[in-house]
């Protein structure tokens, strides 16, 4: 039966058996493509949230100082200008979530399907990687929330991928951070868990799973509801108040337990440091499974590339163009 395990017969007294290895999914270019491209997600978040409102910092800081007034609505948008890295870097941060996308909605579904099979330290790696694509994503809807207002019906399909991703983390995360819970070990087999070893949702709730939950839901949801249930421009005032709680807190909070927390759990492995329990084989050795999630990290830097050439091009042939 789907999710039931009957048919295996795992040990689950057992408190420090021996792992098979499982590059697949604790391999080491699978970690740090993961790793990396939240890494780069968060600084380019951040520096587009700083790029949309250059503007209004120099204007205030204008008025601190007492200058003179200065109209910056006609400013041309070449490439020392700012609103042009802005849209440069807009793209490749979206890019770099769409890459997360799909990897994180894999890594998650491979793990349901050989759930009966893997250990519950091959599981934790699993929710951690799937964890770091939830701050990618967070912090993409964060940045470019006017631009997913905008093109709300256009971004549905990245919309619907992300809930899933979101879906999916709510229910594995809950069983990887709960499994002490249930007087399991990391070396126990997943099986273990959905042959009854269950602990009761509330005593989940109370622990790492309830904050992810409360700030990974809450900060997609309050960019989606924008996005699709309410018209543009007609925000009441508490909704603008937690707009800037969101940017300014929830995200960064959030973005930062997740890349500490997620950072720390992921050095306990074989691949990055001294792993938890006794692994049988290597995490570390480079082949094709690991090659390939790494040279991926090129693709949205590539798309950057060419946007920004574009630009360049552009200006050069029209050079009074806005």
């Amino acid at each position: 039966m789907v999710l039931k395990c009957q048919n295996f017969r795992p040990n689950c007294s057992a408190t420090n058996s021996v792992v098979s290895a499982n590059p697949d999914i604790a391999g080491i270019g699978v970690i740090i493509s993961f790793l990396v491209t939240t890494c780069i997600a968060f600084i380019l978040a951040f520096v587009v949230m700083f790029l949309e409102r250059y503007n209004s910092i120099r204007r205030f800081f204008r008025k601190i100082l007492k200058m003179p007034f200065k109209d910056y609505t006609s400013e041309l948008c070449t490439w020392r200008t700012h609103l042009f890295w802005f849209e440069i870097l807009s793209k490749n941060l979206l890019a770099f979530s769409d890459t997360q996308l799909l990897t994180g909605l894999s890594v998650q579904f491979t793990a349901l399907l050989k759930h009966c099979e893997l250990s519950i330290y091959h599981f934790q790696i699993v929710v951690e990687l799937a964890f770091l694509t939830t701050v990618t994503h967070l912090l993409t809807l964060v940045a470019l929330r006017n631009y997913f207002v905008k093109n709300r019906w256009t971004s549905l399909p990245r919309v619907i991928l992300m809930l899933a991703n979101l879906g999916l983390l709510s229910y594995t995360s809950y069983i990887a951070y709960s499994y002490g819970l249930a007087d399991l070990h990391e070396s126990s087999s997943l099986a273990c868990f959905y042959q009854g070893h269950k602990p009761h949702f509330k005593a989940a709730f109370a622990g790492r799973w309830g904050f992810l939950l409360i700030g990974a839901i809450g900060g997609h949801l309050s960019v989606m509801i924008t996005m699709y249930f309410l018209e543009e421009g007609l925000e009441s005032a508490w909704l603008v108040w937690w707009g800037a709680i969101r940017n300014w807190v929830v995200a960064p909070v959030y973005a930062i337990y997740g890349l500490v927390f997620g950072g720390k759990a992921l050095s306990h492995t074989q691949a990055l440091g001294t792993p938890s329990v006794t692994i049988d084989g290597s995490e570390k050795e480079w082949g094709f499974g690991q090659f390939l999630p790494v040279l991926l990290l090129a693709l949205p830097l590539l798309a950057g590339w060419e946007s920004f050439r574009g630009k360049v091009l552009q200006d050069l042939k029209f050079p009074n163009s806005p």
